[in-house]
Parts: C-alpha cells; sequence; structure tokens
C-alpha cells in the first residue's frame, strides 16, 4: 500500500469510528438512565443482527450481505449532522440534503466511495427489497432497545425532555392511552409494518418477556 492509501485506511476509520463514542439522540431526550446508554455504533450492530435472524426465520427474498452493508454504512453521516430525531422537527428534505452532503464527504478519499454511497441513496430511497427490508431493521431495533429500557424501568413517560412532552404526536398517543415509552414507539411505528412480511412480530414484542 502507497502511504496515501494507508492514510485514506486510517483517516476514514478514526472519523466513523466516533460514531462508538456518540450516544443516540433519542435516548437522551427521554432521559434513559443507566451508567450506559445505547450508541450509534451499538444500533447499527443491532440492527444488522436483527436483520441476520428474521432474514433466517422469516424466509426474506433479499441479498442479506447488501442489506448488512447498508446498515452498516447509512448511519455513517451522523457523524457529521448528529442523529437528528423526529423530535427535533427537521423536514425530511433537509435531512436528506444534509446527510447527503456528510456522506459524500466522509467517502470522498476512498477509491471505491461511489459504491459505498450508492448503498446508502439506494437505502434512502427505499425503492429496492434490500432498502425496504433494511429500513424495517432499523426501525425494530429502536423498538426493541426502548422496549428493553421500558421493561427494565429505565425510563418513563413523566421524564421525557420538554421538547418530547410538547410534541403533538407524543401527546396524541399518550391521550389515547399509552403508560410506557415503549407504548408510544409502537404507536407510532406500527403503521410501517402493515402488510410486511414482519408485520406479526412487531406486534409479538409487546408481550415477548426478556431473558435475563
Amino acid at each position: 500500500m502507497e502511504k496515501q492509501e494507508m492514510d485514506n485506511v486510517l483517516d476514514f476509520y478514526y472519523e466513523v469510528a466516533q460514531l462508538k463514542e456518540k450516544l443516540r439522540q433519542g435516548w437522551l431526550y427521554w432521559n434513559v438512565s443507566g451508567t450506559r446508554i445505547e450508541s450509534i455504533a451499538e444500533h447499527i450492530y443491532g440492527a444488522q443482527m436483527l436483520a441476520v435472524a428474521i432474514y433466517s426465520e422469516c424466509n426474506v427474498n433479499v441479498d442479506i450481505l447488501k442489506v448488512i452493508t447498508m446498515l452498516a454504512l447509512h448511519e455513517t453521516e451522523e457523524v457529521k449532522i448528529g442523529d437528528i430525531t423526529p423530535i427535533d422537527n427537521v423536514p425530511d428534505s433537509d435531512k436528506l440534503f444534509l446527510g447527503d452532503k456528510a456522506v459524500n464527504e466522509i467517502f470522498a478519499n476512498l477509491s471505491k466511495s461511489k459504491v459505498f454511497v450508492d448503498l446508502i441513496t439506494e437505502f434512502n430511497e427505499g425503492k429496492s427489497p434490500e432498502a425496504k427490508f433494511a429500513f424495517l431493521c432499523d426501525k425494530l431495533d429502536c423498538i426493541l432497545q426502548i422496549k428493553k429500557y421500558s421493561d427494565e424501568g429505565k425510563c418513563f413517560i413523566a421524564n421525557a425532555a420538554t421538547k418530547v412532552l410538547n410534541d403533538h404526536r407524543v401527546k396524541a398517543i399518550i391521550e389515547d392511552g399509552a403508560t410506557t415509552v415503549y407504548d408510544i414507539f409502537a404507536a407510532n411505528d406500527r403503521k410501517m409494518y402493515v402488510g410486511t412480511i414482519i408485520e406479526e412480530l412487531f406486534d409479538y414484542v409487546k408481550d415477548y418477556e426478556i431473558k435475563k
């Protein structure tokens, strides 16, 4: 390897490895307690392993290696733009613009940057079977994590940040009978899973007892 190639590898690695230290913004807004809160990198790993398990047990017709790669790459934008959540009320078009700009900068010095940026674009467009499946796994990992936090008594609706409790979507779900943070997330996201191969799994999560 030439010096420039080695620099490219290490520069890229140390930049994206920041995701191991960046905490998921949503958990900060909900004031999840405990000595450890999930990082963005941990979320990526969780979504990848969830995709592997669902692919195995649900006979999903996708290129699983492509799905795993999409899940590995699509959060890299958060190195530069942070973890923008629905509570931040950033328009989807603005978030997409900022994300595209970020990933093009992050991957710029890799010789195969187009391969990786194209996969992120495919994920964001959400049209291919792999992109659709990866998106559902990404969102379901979030549901599974908040289920764990809720069941362990590490987050409560009353402890959420003011901007969360003032959000019209959150207010509506609470008024509809939600009693836990998990209930709020599940009610908000369920529509994504209607008619998909993992709709039944999504509904099953509510009564699942997490093994200690």
